[in-house]
C-alpha cells in the first residue's frame, strides 16, 4: 500500500497537501494525528504506533473542505484524494515508529520555543499572542493539551529526519565541478552528412530480404487488439432539445456578467538570468540607455522573451505583484523567483473590458444550454448506470434509451489501430476508454464512465484479436522500404566514418560537398541551438581537435571539438552558491523516500483500505 511521495508529488493537489502537512500542522486545518480510541481495529499501522478510522475520516473530510468542497466523497475518492492522505499518513505511523525506536524524544524548552516562534499565532509586533492560539485551537476544534502533543510528534519527525539526512551533503568540490561543466563554453565543427538516397539503392533480393525479415522480425509482430462494443451518452447530442427564451437570457445575463468580464491582461518582454551577477550588470547596461528590446534579442539569440495577453493569475506572486504595478514602458529592478532573477518591461496593457447582453447573447445562449444538458446526461448517466447494475445489457439500454451501439476501431493497448495509427476518433484516445477495453473484469460488470471531454460511455469487449507475426507475403512492400532505408543509414555511416578518420576534416566535407557549420561559444544546456544531440556530442569529446559522430532525427554529423572556454571563477562560486542548496535537498529527499520505503518494510506497515472503505460508508461491511 506504500507508495513513495514521488508518485503522489505530480497530483494536482499535492503540493496544496504537502503545504498543509509540513506546516507541523500549526495551522490545524488537517486536525491532528492521534491513534482513534473509539474503535478496536487499526486502520494504518507499524509496530506499536497506529491510527484509527475516526481519525482518517476527520483528516479526510477536513481535506476536501479544504482543496476540493465540491467533490462527493467518491468523487474525492476516485480523484485520488484518500490514497494520497493514507500515504501521508502511512509515512507519519513509520516515521514515529522509528523515533520511538530510536529513543527520541522532544523537551518542553523544544515544545515552548517552536510555539513561541510559529507566526500564526505572533502579534503584530511579533511577540507571541495567547488570544490568536486560543483563537486557532477554538478554529481547529482541538484542546491546547492535544495540540502540543500534536506538535511533539512533528518536532520528533523532524528531529528523526534532520538526523538521518544532515549528512547527506554534495561536496563543495563536486558542486564547482558541475558549475564549471554548466558554465563551459565551447566551440565546435559541425559537419552534416545528407542521407545517402534511396533511389540509388538497388532492390533487395529475395532471399535479402528473407534474412532481413528473420532478423527484424520482433519488430514486425502485430501486437493484441480489441474491438470494443460500447454507447455514448453527449451533452452535444441534446443541446437541439433544449429551448431557452429571451427573458431567462435576460435573466442569466444579470446573474454571470462578471462572469464574461474579459479580465485585464498585460504584454511583458523578460531577460531571466540564473545569476544574479548577470542580471545586475544587464540592469546596468539599461541604465545606461541601451535599448531593452534590442538587449534581450541578443542575449537570447534572438529567442523570443516577449509573453503577450498574460493575466494576473496566471504569473507567480513575485512577478504579478511587480508586473500589475509598472508603467507602460517602465523597466523593472530586479525580481529573484525560484526560476532565477527576471528584469521585466511592461509593453502594453489590455484594460478589463465589461461585455454588453447583445455582444454575448449568443455564447451565453450556448452555455446554458449545453449546462442543461449536461444535467440531462448526468441524470440519464445515473439511470444506464443502475440498468447496468440490475444485469441489463448494453442493447438492452440502447433499446430502451433509444441509444445507438457502436463498435470501436481494433485498438492496442497503446490506442493504435491495425495500421499504427493513432485513430481520428477522439473517444479511442482517451486514456479511460482505452484502460476498460483492456481491463479483464469490464465484461463482468458493465458501467458508466465519463471521459476528460464530458461524454460518458458504457463499453464492452466485443472481439479480440491475437498478437500474430503477418507472412512474409503480406508485408512485402513495407520489407522492402525497411530494407531500402536501413541500408541508405548504414551507406551514410559509412561515410560519416570515412569523414571521422580522415586527416583533414574540412577538405574531405569540402570534396564531398557536405554542409560545414560553426558552433560558437555554446554552453552544454544551451536550448538555443535547434539540435540538442549536436550539443551533447560536442561536450562528451574528451580532447580538443577531436572528433564523434552524432545521430538525432535530423541526420548524421561529425562534431568537431574546437575551444574551450572556461568559466571564471567568480562565475564558478556564484553558479555554485545558487546548485548547493537544491542538490542538497534532492539528496536528502532521495535519502528520506528511500528510509521511507525501507522502514515500512522493517516496521510491517499495515493499511486495511477495504475497512476504511467499509468505515466510510462506501462498502458492505
Amino acid at each position: 500500500m506504500l507508495q513513495s511521495l514521488r508518485v503522489y508529488s505530480r497530483h494536482p493537489i499535492a503540493k496544496i497537501f504537502l503545504g498543509l502537512v509540513l506546516i507541523a500542522f500549526a495551522g490545524l486545518g488537517l486536525g491532528s494525528f492521534v491513534p482513534s480510541l473509539q474503535f478496536n481495529r487499526d486502520y494504518i499501522s507499524a509496530g506499536k504506533t497506529s491510527i484509527g478510522i475516526q481519525e482518517i475520516a476527520n483528516q479526510f473530510n477536513k481535506l476536501r473542505a479544504e482543496v476540493a468542497p465540491n467533490l462527493t466523497i467518491n468523487e474525492a475518492i476516485q480523484s485520488g484524494y484518500l490514497d494520497l492522505l493514507i500515504t501521508f499518513l502511512s509515512n507519519e505511523v513509520i516515521l514515529l515508529e522509528e523515533a520511538n525506536t530510536w529513543g527520541i524524544k522532544v523537551t518542553r524548552d523544544q515544545l515552548k520555543k517552536s510555539l513561541l516562534e510559529n507566526k500564526l499565532f505572533l502579534n503584530e509586533n511579533g511577540k507571541f499572542s495567547s488570544s490568536k492560539f486560543q483563537t486557532s485551537l477554538l478554529r481547529g476544534g482541538v484542546s491546547e493539551e492535544k495540540y502540543l502533543e500534536i506538535l511533539g510528534r512533528s518536532l520528533i519527525k523532524q528531529q528523526l529526519t534532520e538526523t538521518i539526512s544532515e549528512s547527506a551533503k554534495i561536496s563543495d568540490e563536486v558542486i564547482n565541478l558541475i558549475a564549471s561543466h554548466n558554465l563551459e563554453k565551447r566551440d565546435g565543427t559541425v559537419i552534416n552528412i545528407n542521407l545517402f538516397p534511396t533511389s540509388e539503392i538497388d532492390d533487395p533480393s529475395d532471399e535479402e530480404l528473407r534474412i532481413f525479415f528473420d532478423n527484424t522480425s520482433s519488430s514486425w509482430v502485430e501486437p493484441s487488439r480489441r474491438i470494443g462494443k460500447y454507447i455514448t451518452l453527449d451533452p452535444k447530442n441534446f443541446l437541439n432539445d433544449i429551448e431557452i427564451s429571451e427573458q431567462e437570457l435576460i435573466d442569466e445575463f444579470d446573474i454571470r456578467r462578471s462572469d464574461y468580464i474579459k479580465e485585464e491582461t498585460r504584454s511583458i518582454n523578460q531577460m531571466v538570468f540564473d545569476i544574479k551577477l548577470d542580471a545586475e550588470k544587464m540592469l546596468s547596461e539599461i541604465s545606461q540607455g541601451n535599448e531593452f528590446d534590442k538587449l534581450a534579442r541578443n542575449k537570447f539569440n534572438g529567442k523570443d522573451t516577449i509573453i503577450k495577453d498574460i493575466k494576473k493569475s496566471e504569473l507567480i506572486k513575485e512577478i504579478s505583484n511587480v508586473v500589475f504595478d509598472l508603467k507602460l514602458n517602465e523597466i523593472s529592478q530586479i525580481i529573484e523567483t525560484d526560476f532565477g532573477y527576471h528584469i521585466i518591461k511592461l509593453q502594453e496593457i489590455n484594460k478589463s473590458i465589461a461585455p454588453k447582453f447583445e455582444e454575448i447573447k449568443n455564447k451565453l445562449k450556448d452555455d446554458i444550454k449545453m449546462e442543461r444538458s449536461t444535467d440531462l446526461i448526468y441524470d440519464l448517466a445515473n439511470f444506464v448506470d443502475d440498468a447496468f447494475a440490475s444485469g441489463s445489457s448494453i442493447e438492452d439500454v440502447a433499446k430502451q434509451k433509444k441509444l445507438k451501439v457502436y463498435f470501436s476501431e481494433p485498438l492496442d493497448e497503446n490506442g493504435f489501430t491495425d495500421i499504427k495509427k493513432i485513430p481520428e476518433n477522439n473517444l479511442f484516445k482517451d486514456k479511460i476508454f482505452l484502460e476498460i477495453l483492456w481491463s479483464d473484469l469490464n465484461n463482468d460488470q458493465i458501467s458508466i464512465n465519463e471521459t476528460e471531454d464530458g461524454i460518458f460511455f458504457a463499453l464492452v469487449v466485443d472481439k479480440e484479436i491475437k498478437e500474430f507475426l503477418p507472412k512474409f507475403d503480406d508485408i512485402l512492400l513495407d520489407l522492402k522500404k525497411s530494407w531500402v532505408q536501413t541500408k541508405a543509414v548504414e551507406k551514410t555511416l559509412n561515410q560519416a566514418g570515412e569523414l571521422s578518420a580522415s586527416n583533414d576534416l574540412i577538405k574531405f566535407a569540402k570534396n564531398k560537398n557536405m554542409q560545414i557549420s560553426e558552433l560558437n561559444g555554446v554552453a552544454v544546456n544551451d536550448t538555443a541551438y535547434s539540435r540538442p544531440q549536436i550539443i551533447k556530442t560536442l561536450f562528451n569529446i574528451k580532447k580538443l581537435g577531436q572528433n564523434q559522430i552524432s545521430a538525432d532525427e535530423k541526420g548524421i554529423s561529425v562534431v568537431r571539438f574546437d575551444k574551450s572556454i572556461p568559466a571564471t571563477k567568480e562565475e564558478i562560486d556564484n553558479l555554485s552558491k545558487v546548485l548547493a542548496e537544491p542538490f542538497n535537498q534532492s539528496i536528502q529527499s532521495d535519502i528520506t523516500f528511500a528510509l521511507i520505503s525501507k522502514l515500512g518494510e522493517k516496521h510491517k506497515l499495515e493499511v486495511n483500505k477495504s475497512l476504511i472503505l467499509q468505515a466510510l460508508g462506501l462498502t458492505s461491511p
